[in-house]
């Protein structure tokens, strides 16, 4: 029976796993990308702890409603971790955050894809450096991609384990995409490592 409630609430305990991805967007100052994290992993947490047994007490809205909040907060995420890595996009943020709850993060990715293009076409060479590509863009998109195949091919293997390992790639990805510096933020410094401080949040 207690192995059965485990894994009943499994999917609400690896929501936790956004806790070391707040922590290290607060830490490279990225406070913004920080509390999106932590929007997405309160209602996602809530709202599995709403299917878990003995926990409806924490249902403070309806069941609808907490669905879309955790889908609306991880559509959130995915964009403020891409918008990362581009600068002078403020309008293009502004109307992602209106319209990511309708649209979804994929319309206006495209539109990302083609500002990075143009950057590219202007500098003549790859926009962000090669570096970027081979050791966060790429390893992000391939656990970003991983975590979509989770959540939309094979959860009917095994819903709670396959989507607690969806959390796990989904903030592994997060991490990745999330610039090593925010340049907005004025000096900040050393770029942040993923040490054992940061990783048990310990900003």
């Amino acid at each position: 029976m207690g192995s059965l409630v485990a894994k009943l609430l499994l999917p609400t305990i690896s929501s936790l796993v956004f806790l070391p991805t707040i922590s290290i967007a607060a830490k490279r100052r990225f406070h913004m990308e920080a509390m999106v994290y932590f929007f997405t992993m309160f209602f996602v947490a809530i709202y599995h702890a709403c299917d878990g047994p003995g926990l409806s007490v924490l249902c403070f809205m309806r069941y609808d409603i907490l669905e879309y909040f955790s889908i609306y907060g991880t559509a959130l995420s995915i964009w403020v971790s891409l918008m990362g890595k581009q600068e002078s996009l403020s309008v293009l943020n502004m109307l992602q955050y209106l319209w990511v709850g309708v649209l979804g993060t994929g319309l206006i990715g495209v539109c990302v894809t083609l500002v990075s293009l143009q950057k590219m076409k202007e500098k003549r060479g790859l926009y962000p450096d090669k570096s970027v590509y081979t050791q966060q863009i790429g390893p992000g998109f391939c656990f970003g991609a991983l975590a979509l195949m989770l959540r939309f091919f094979f959860e009917e293997w095994d819903y709670t384990y396959v989507h607690s390992f969806y959390h796990c790639a989904l903030a592994m990805s997060f991490v990745l995409l999330l610039p090593k510096v925010n340049k907005k933020a004025g000096n900040a410094g050393n770029p942040a490592k993923l040490d054992c401080s940061t990783l048990c949040c310990c900003v």
